[in-house]
């Protein structure tokens, strides 16, 4: 997922027209009340697979790139960046619905709640920059923000804000999400792709592209306590659920670097396909899975040792990939492949 759990999140309705997934302990008759905002990982984790087994192909649009998975596991949206259009995919039925942005979208995030999803904006000669909100249950466009030039992918905070890495700025931008105007800034080593937060919800890591480094950043005070190096051109990261591990993949070299989030130091470091791209990590913590632009293909890496125990194909050029809140399947865009390749990450 990329969102941050919010602890305090009250118990109310939510506005994602799917249930909340369900609790086997609640009583019988009783509306379950397990918030949908719990990170994957914390309650049961479902064992992950060394390979994932690619289960079906959803043929959508001209062009996908950023994905995300409803809290519920049973809605997908898809970024189609060959037109204006982000997509909702009924997993179930695999009924499809879209909702028109004012530009390219690029990079998606939701809200822990699930009830509004961010879309990053930018045409290719970096005009129509801006931050898509869009209202989940009632499939509209809110209101776009402008933002800085080429807005990757956004995150949102524990508190419910949503940072946006803005590309040829050099920073990243905040935006408070009730009155979804900017809040703070933060300047960062040129130029911030991802965005990352530790389960805590205590720092932030940026992946500074072109610098070849990441950015340690205290959510607390908005202030980067520290910029180490990686491997040339970092471009996606991950943080295992127990926050104890950084994933970083390194798109110009061909590599996956693991590091400690609490000291930095590096874990281990790992050869995969060629350019990767976006990786996420099961919900167990167990293994990360690495889209490789490039190869066309899925890195499933070992966490505990730092060795590639698999490789899946999938379909033409992927781009991003997201895991369903339970930890069952697996969703990967392919932009020339105009599909979304789904796996099976556990026995289920």
């Amino acid at each position: 997922m990329r969102f941050a759990l919010n602890r305090e999140e009250p118990e109310a309705a939510r506005p994602n027209p799917a249930p909340a997934q369900t609790d086997p302990e609640a009583p019988a008759g009783e509306e379950p009340t397990a918030p949908a905002t719990e990170p994957a990982g914390t309650r049961d984790p479902v064992v992950s697979l060394a390979k994932p087994v690619v289960v079906d192909r959803i043929e959508l649009g001209r062009e996908p790139e950023g994905v995300a998975v409803s809290p519920d596991n049973r809605t997908i949206y898809v970024a189609d960046q060959d037109s204006t259009d982000v997509h909702f995919v009924d997993v179930e039925s695999k009924q499809l619905s879209k909702v028109t942005v004012p530009n390219t979208p690029r990079f998606l995030a939701l809200s822990a709640d699930g009830s509004r999803l961010y879309v990053s904006l930018f045409e290719d000669n970096f005009t129509g920059n801006g931050l898509a909100v869009i209202d989940t249950a009632k499939r509209e466009l809110v209101k776009t923000i402008r933002t800085g030039p080429r807005p990757f992918e956004p995150a949102v905070a524990p508190d419910g804000r949503v940072w946006v890495p803005i590309h040829n700025g050099a920073r990243v931008e905040i935006y408070d999400d009730k009155s979804l105007t900017e809040a703070a800034r933060i300047s960062v080593p040129p130029n911030p792709h991802w965005i990352v937060f530790t389960p805590d919800g205590k720092t932030a890591f940026t992946a500074n592209h072109e610098s070849s480094q990441i950015s340690v950043v205290n959510v607390d005070d908005l202030l980067v306590r520290k910029n180490f190096k990686v491997g040339r051109s970092p471009h996606a990261l991950a943080v295992t659920p127990d926050g104890s591990k950084l994933v970083v993949t390194n798109y110009d070299v061909d590599t996956l670097e693991v590091y400690d989030t609490g000291d930095q130091r590096q874990l281990h470091k790992v050869r995969v396909g060629k350019e990767p791209q976006a990786v996420m990590i099961s919900t167990d913590g167990r293994h990360a899975y690495v889209v490789n632009e490039g190869s066309d293909d899925l890195s499933v890496i070992d966490l505990g040792n730092g060795k590639v125990v698999s490789t899946v194909k999938v379909g033409d050029s992927p781009r991003v990939n997201a895991i369903s809140p339970d930890g069952l399947r697996l969703y990967v865009t392919d932009g020339r492949g105009k599909t979304v390749t789904v796996l099976r990450t556990t026995e289920k």
